[in-house]
Parts: C-alpha cells; sequence; structure tokens
C-alpha cells in the first residue's frame, strides 16, 4: 500500500512532468466529425445502462465525465414525485458496456442516447444534461430536432462543454500520452477520485466519502481505465466550432445553468451558450463548484423543478 508521502511525491513529479510537456495533451485527430454522424444509424449494439422511476412526462439524466447515474442520487427521488426520471450511464461508465474501441466521442455518445430515446419510445421528453454530459445531451436533441422533432420537449444544461476550450488540467493529464497511462494505472482510485472531486467541488468539506467509495468502485472495473483515457483523448471534438452553428436553430425551451465559480467550463461559456440558443433562460449559481447537483442539490432543484412545471403545463416560452 503507497502512504501519502509517496503518493504526493509521485503527484508532484508528474505535475513537473506536466509542466515541461505543456501542450503535450494529444486529442484523437481520428474522431469521426458531426458530418459522419448527422443521420445516427438504427443498430443498437451496445446497450446503456439505465434506471427509471416515478410516472409522467420522462425526464432524461445524463452525467458527465468520470461520473455515473450515481452523480444525480440528490435529484432522483424529488423529480420523481411528479416525473418518470431516468438516468443513463454513458458508455464507458458506471454499469454501462466499456469496449476496447476508439469511439467515445461526444456524438458516439449521442448516438447512443438518442437511440435509447427511439428504442424506448420516450415522448414529451425533458433532457438535463450535465458538463460532458451536456455536450452528450445537446448533440442528441440536434439529432431528435432533425429526425423526431416532436419527442422533446425541454433542454437543461448544467455547466457543459460547447465550444472549443482550454481543457482542465486532469483532462490534460490524461490525455497525454505514456503521463495518462501511468497515473491511472499507479495511483489508488481512492486518491485520483478525491483529487477530482476536489476541483470539481467549490467546498472540500462537502465531499463525501461515499462518494470516493463509489466512483473508486466504478473506476475499478474492468475497462474504466480504458474508457476514461479513450474519453479524455476525444472529449472535445475537432469540429465543435462548426458544430455549434447548429445552436442557433434549436428553439426548444432550455434552461441553462451555471456556476460563477466553475474552474473546469468557464462561466463565459454558459453566458456565450445563451446568446446563441434562442429560446433559452440562464441562471447562475453561486459558491457551488462545477457539480452541483453533487455538492448543492437543494441550490439546484427549485430551478429544476419551476422550469419543468412551466414546460409541463404548456407556459409562454421563457424569456431572456
Amino acid at each position: 500500500m503507497m502512504n501519502d508521502s509517496f503518493m504526493k511525491t509521485i503527484v508532484f513529479a508528474c505535475f513537473a512532468a506536466i509542466l515541461s510537456l505543456s501542450g503535450c495533451a494529444v486529442m484523437d485527430k481520428n474522431t469521426p466529425a458531426w458530418s459522419q454522424y448527422r443521420t445516427p444509424d438504427q443498430t443498437h449494439e451496445l446497450r446503456l445502462a439505465s434506471s427509471s422511476t416515478g410516472t409522467g412526462e420522462p425526464v432524461l439524466l445524463i452525467h458527465g465525465f468520470g461520473a455515473s447515474s450515481y452523480s444525480w442520487r440528490h435529484i432522483v427521488a424529488p423529480l420523481a414525485e411528479k416525473y418518470r426520471v431516468i438516468t443513463i450511464d454513458l458508455k464507458g461508465f458506471g454499469d454501462s458496456p466499456k469496449p476496447q474501441d476508439d469511439h467515445y466521442s461526444v456524438y458516439e455518445q449521442a448516438r447512443l442516447v438518442r437511440n435509447f430515446i427511439v428504442e424506448n419510445d420516450l415522448k414529451n421528453l425533458h433532457i438535463v444534461g450535465h458538463s460532458y454530459g451536456g455536450g452528450v445531451a445537446l448533440a442528441v436533441s440536434i439529432y431528435l430536432a432533425a429526425s423526431h422533432p416532436d419527442v422533446q420537449k425541454s433542454l437543461v444544461l448544467m455547466d457543459n462543454i460547447a465550444y472549443p476550450q482550454e481543457l482542465p488540467g486532469f483532462v490534460k493529464v490524461l490525455a497525454t500520452p505514456i503521463l495518462g497511462p501511468l497515473l491511472i494505472h499507479t495511483l489508488p482510485n481512492s486518491f485520483q477520485v478525491k483529487d477530482l472531486l476536489k476541483k470539481v467541488y467549490f467546498n472540500d468539506d462537502l465531499i463525501p466519502q461515499s462518494a470516493i467509495d463509489h466512483y473508486a468502485a466504478n473506476l475499478a472495473k474492468p475497462n474504466a481505465k480504458y474508457a476514461t483515457l479513450a474519453t479524455a483523448r476525444q472529449i472535445l471534438p475537432p469540429d465543435l466550432q462548426e458544430f455549434s452553428n447548429n445552436y442557433a436553430n434549436l428553439t426548444i425551451p432550455t434552461l441553462i445553468i451555471w456556476s460563477q465559480e466553475d474552474e473546469i467550463v468557464p462561466l463565459a461559456v454558459g453566458q456565450r451558450l445563451h446568446e446563441h440558443l434562442p429560446n433559452s433562460r440562464f441562471v447562475v449559481l453561486s459558491d457551488v463548484g462545477h457539480a452541483v447537483q453533487e455538492e448543492k442539490p437543494a441550490l439546484l432543484l427549485p430551478h429544476l423543478q419551476h422550469f419543468l412545471a412551466d414546460q409541463t403545463q404548456h407556459h409562454a416560452a421563457p424569456s431572456r
């Protein structure tokens, strides 16, 4: 077993290497562009793990990078009082399959989620996406607007990727050849998870040991580390700027929720997204980090419940 002192020595050595290798994160240049995904196929070669609770209009929750449906644990029960709440694990995460292939991009994940929606004949659908999962939610919504325009009723985006940006340091590390695999296979899972959650949370004192244990167990599953590394290399599609031109055509009611203190996806991204989505409202939260649904769910729930109630009752389009 490694003691804390030895682990810190490894981490400091790795950060020194990162500084000397600045800019060496390697994005997968072979990631298929949106043009190759515009018409998603109907094959169902991979089935995503999912769970459903409650009745009413369906609300589909899509988690972020390194997480799983567990990240919504504080949100499911309150929403299930009025809605059918569906959580999924994206390919490579949680209980979903983790094949050793090179198809872990936002577009591939969106294709699989779109197929899940069609397979399960979901109607009057509300989609909620966080971080990497918010990027997936955007792509799914664009898919549905083109192929099944009557399926989706609303969209909620939370601190999500949407445009080319500087990668967070921990993603840069994972996407760096040699260094990424070295770290993820050398450091104890619980140490990696705790370090990541410290970047996600605004207040480290609110990080529960149960969350560290859960995500560490997920990372120990067969091929989970392979999937994490593959996703890190493909987390920002090379044509993301071009893809963002689709946002102006997405007219469903959209709620954008962002943390003012988010250090992973800056507030400026949310502001820009609000400007480009024509039927959106923008909510900024304070004193919370990148994942409000985990750190301060009570801060998120009133905004989420009010917005969903508006759409369910066919109220007027949200104001800007």
